[in-house]
């Protein structure tokens, strides 16, 4: 079981540490807004912030996270976020 802060709330992920974050947050969090694009850390579909710095989700493992602090699109708001979304 690995504990997540998530957008401010707090998550219990029942995965293997050596899964990719992005399939934790899409797959087991339903939270669909982090893509899926290349699946080699070059497109940036994937980037979410830990700790307030962009890291690529599709290879970060969910054991590597630790007690940072994840931000994905869902979490931030204002137009710019907005116009993201809606693109």
């Amino acid at each position: 079981m690995t504990k997540l802060t998530l957008n401010g709330r707090t998550y219990e992920v029942e995965a293997d540490p050596e899964m990719p974050l992005l399939w934790a947050i899409r797959d087991h969090l339903n939270l669909t807004g982090t893509k899926y694009g290349c699946g080699i850390a070059q497109c940036g579909a994937c980037t979410v912030h830990l700790d307030g710095q962009p890291v690529r989700a599709c290879q970060t493992r969910l054991g590597d996270v630790g007690e940072a602090k994840i931000t994905t699109i869902e979490g931030i708001s204002g137009p710019v976020a907005e116009a993201v979304r809606t693109a």
